[in-house]
């Protein structure tokens, strides 16, 4: 897991940069690698709390709504 990387791509999806973001994802490497990479990421950042399954759908449709335009 790159941890960094991970960071940087929530901070985009925090601050309203989701094109930015969906780039960052692609520059990742294996997509299906990011989505359990950033799953994890966000349970260790927020455990126990709802927050985790909103950042991840909202990151997760705003990837497929862009890079299916």
């Amino acid at each position: 897991m790159y941890a960094k990387q991970i960071e940087q791509i929530h901070e985009s999806l925090i601050n309203g940069q989701r094109k930015q973001a969906v780039n960052q994802i692609d520059d990742y490497g294996n997509s299906y690698d990011f989505w359990a990479d950033y799953k994890e990421y966000l349970n260790s950042l927020y455990p126990k709390h709802h927050s985790r399954y909103v950042y991840f759908t909202d990151l997760c449709i705003s990837y497929f709504r862009i890079k299916n335009r």
